[in-house]
């Protein structure tokens, strides 16, 4: 559905001959009705990114192509107007309009957009907008007099009200508390699905990423890091900087003992077993990928006939409700475990963890910057 190639975007600096690289020559595809999220820290191009699939920022070079149609190509200078590209767009800010009622608000694409619709049309296809985000009840209400999370579905109601053909997020939880973000977050996943639309989410929280997402793109400096499902990405991390990303992780330096999809790593508290997608020598510098939920607690005699055991002591406990995040030392080096709360332990206590191998992910080590 959407296929973007070498796409380059650079910046001007103040004095107007300092470029600044926002994309680098990225490529990617998005298949028809995907949730589609790019994920990264602040600066690494992802916004950059969705205004370019937008048609509010031009590229330096690349093509995008959105089904049979290419709406950007350098090559051969092809650049399709944002209002001609078919695309919906809700921004963080919301962009609700303050002095009008949700109806109007809706109503805006259809009667000011490129394929301008009649009055009965508009009414039927913004009555339909309305019943999908569940704000039929409030259509003559002033827009300003809804809760964060109703204009938000505003929102919602009026990039999907002309049927786009691809829905563009900037964001769009990042403004909402806690709860209600949880809350929209299977909201806007549910109804996406159930329309069948292409979806591209710009997002730099890793939880959103993961609940919400087919398909997850990493980017850094303005490059892929990795890309793939987000069970993939947060189990096998290819890189110290997606492990980190993603999610809490004990990241321990070591030296690799052996070669194969399967290997050794010596570290601080022993030789550790565990897999590998990266080409590592016997000698290279890595580091193990340990999730604190990877960890499992066994007796001191199942660890006499496990691999990967190795004996700790508790440091700190921190009940969190669900979980008990435990602090731990082995052999001088610190891990963090997630621990059932129904089970009892305290400072200082001896316990043998079990980290099976399969479940442990080593990436080569990076270089500091």
């Amino acid at each position: 559905m959407l296929e973007i190639k070498n796409l380059q975007k650079a910046y001007l600096g103040r004095d107007g001959r300092t470029a600044t690289q926002a994309l680098g020559g990225v490529s990617f595809e998005v298949e028809e009705g995907a949730f589609f999220t790019l994920l990264g820290p602040s600066g690494c191009g992802k916004t950059t990114m969705l205004q370019c699939i937008a048609g509010l920022e031009t590229p330096d070079s690349g093509t995008i192509r959105m089904g049979d149609q290419v709406v950007f190509s350098s090559s051969d200078r092809v650049l399709v107007p944002a209002n001609k590209r078919e695309l919906g767009m809700v921004f963080q800010s919301y962009a609700i309009w303050p002095h009008m009622t949700v109806f109007e608000n809706v109503a805006f694409p259809l009667l000011h957009g490129p394929r301008r619709s009649s009055g009965s049309d508009v009414k039927k296809e913004v009555a339909r907008a309305l019943e999908m985000v569940q704000l039929g009840h409030v259509s003559d209400r002033p827009a300003p007099m809804l809760s964060g999370g109703q204009q938000q579905r505003v929102a919602l109601a009026r990039a999907l009200v002309h049927r786009p053909r691809v829905l563009l997020l900037d964001e769009p939880l990042s403004n909402l508390d806690a709860k209600l973000r949880d809350s929209m977050r299977n909201e806007i996943r549910s109804l996406v699905k159930t329309v069948g639309i292409t979806t591209i989410f710009v997002t730099h929280d890793q939880t959103e990423a993961v609940g919400m997402s087919d398909q997850i793109m990493l980017m850094r400096a303005g490059s892929i890091v990795q890309k793939g499902g987000p069970r993939d990405i947060y189990l096998r991390p290819n890189s110290v900087f997606a492990a980190d990303f993603m999610g809490r992780s004990n990241l321990v330096a070591g030296r690799v003992l052996d070669e194969g999809a399967r290997i050794r790593i010596e570290t601080p508290f022993g030789p550790l077993a565990a897999e590998t997608d990266a080409e590592l020598r016997k000698g290279d510098e890595a580091v193990a990928v340990i999730r604190p939920q990877a960890v499992s607690l066994v007796t001191r005699e199942a660890s006499a006939t496990l691999e990967n055991c190795f004996a700790g002591q508790i440091l700190s406990l921190t009940f969190l409700g669900d979980v008990v995040e435990t602090e731990v030392q082995v052999m001088g080096q610190k891990l963090v475990l997630m621990l059932n709360p129904y089970d009892l332990h305290t400072r200082g206590d001896e316990i043998f963890l079990h980290m099976p191998a399969e479940r442990c992910v080593i990436v080569p080590a990076e270089k500091a910057a």
